[in-house]
């Protein structure tokens, strides 16, 4: 098969500056040249296409010679821009991996999606959108609470002083946000407990083993939150990456059960395609709440660095080359090519 491989390319490091996380969720030239070296050893032609301004004009001057778009392009700008590919394909009628359009764009929204999972009977954290300067706290909602940009993923906008514990807190936290980048921006109630996440793959999808996020190498004044320090400075610092994180997760059977049937039903009410991988807190009175889902989760060859969605699919006994394999045939499966 002839097989477009559609990504957005990471040139800038990662930084703390909230400002300079533009390009947290893009790809580095490591990753792209592993995915597209996959694809190639399984047999298939690779046509490149960035996902920059040019990508429709691209895809359709190719469009005769492309038999399925592999999907990592994170997108430009805009609270739907995972979409922007998928919509690009759609209109051209070129299949392609991953989810649709509407998936990705209601995925990406946190306050939107919360508001379905918990149609599924999962609970959710209480959440409001922020558009003014709060004065008082919804009826039902009590400190601490966690703020954070609506639409983004990989801990953008997420840090250390996300978790407040005051009105004062709230609002200055919020300013700092609205200075550095745009979007709508949520706080929810801060969940104490333990962390999951949990990947999807295939057609039809199952559940990978289910990985606990640690906290115990963050500094002791760090709050225990999946964010941006934890992600891309704190993880980078320990010498044994796997004191990061646990899998299979050690749990008891009930709460895999329990995990495993939310991550399927929440799979099935979004449309979710291929591949994801969904966050969870499991609280300490014993209840299990949902976070949120990544449609277009990091597909990272590095050993060096920690990759849960290959770190899932290794503990199910699969290498990175039978993962890249695995997205490629449930998208042929779905569209029968």
């Amino acid at each position: 098969m002839n097989i477009a491989l559609a990504y957005n390319l990471q040139r800038e490091n990662h930084q703390l500056d909230l400002s300079k996380q533009v390009e947290i969720e893009f790809d580095s030239p490591k990753t792209i040249k592993a995915i597209k070296k996959t694809i190639e050893s399984l047999g298939h032609q690779v046509i490149m296409i960035e996902a920059d301004l040019d990508a429709f004009r691209k895809l359709r001057k190719n469009k005769q010679d492309i038999d399925l778009v592999f999907n990592i392009a994170e997108g430009l700008c805009g609270d739907a821009r995972e979409s922007q590919i998928p919509l690009f394909c759609e209109m051209l009628e070129i299949p392609y991996t991953h989810s649709l359009p509407t998936t990705h764009a209601l995925s990406l929204n946190k306050h939107l999606t919360k508001l379905l999972v918990k149609e599924t009977g999962t609970a959710v954290p209480k959440s409001f959108v922020i558009r003014q300067r709060v004065k008082q706290l919804p009826q039902g909602l009590n400190f601490p609470l966690i703020v954070k940009p609506n639409s983004e993923g990989s801990g953008k906008g997420i840090t250390n002083k996300s978790v407040v514990k005051s009105i004062r807190e709230l609002n200055n936290y919020v300013s700092t946000l609205r200075q550095t980048m745009a979007g709508e921006i949520i706080a929810e109630e801060f969940i104490e407990g333990r962390e999951f996440t949990v990947a999807v793959i295939g057609h039809p999808l199952r559940v990978l083993p289910i990985v606990e996020q640690k906290f115990d190498f963050l500094p002791k004044n760090m709050h225990q939150i999946a964010g941006y320090e934890l992600k891309w400075i704190y993880e980078d610092q320990i010498a044994n990456r796997s004191s990061a994180y646990q899998c299979p997760a050690p749990i008891d059977h009930h709460l895999e059960q329990e995990i495993q049937a939310s991550a399927l039903n929440i799979c099935q009410l979004l449309g979710v395609k291929d591949v994801a991988r969904i966050d969870y807190r499991y609280s300490k009175d014993n209840q299990l709440y949902f976070l949120e889902i990544n449609t277009l989760p990091g597909i990272n060859p590095d050993e060096t660095i920690i990759s849960y969605l290959r770190i899932a699919a290794q503990a199910a006994g699969m290498n990175y080359t039978q993962i890249i394999e695995e997205i490629i045939e449930s998208a042929i499966g779905r569209y029968k090519l």
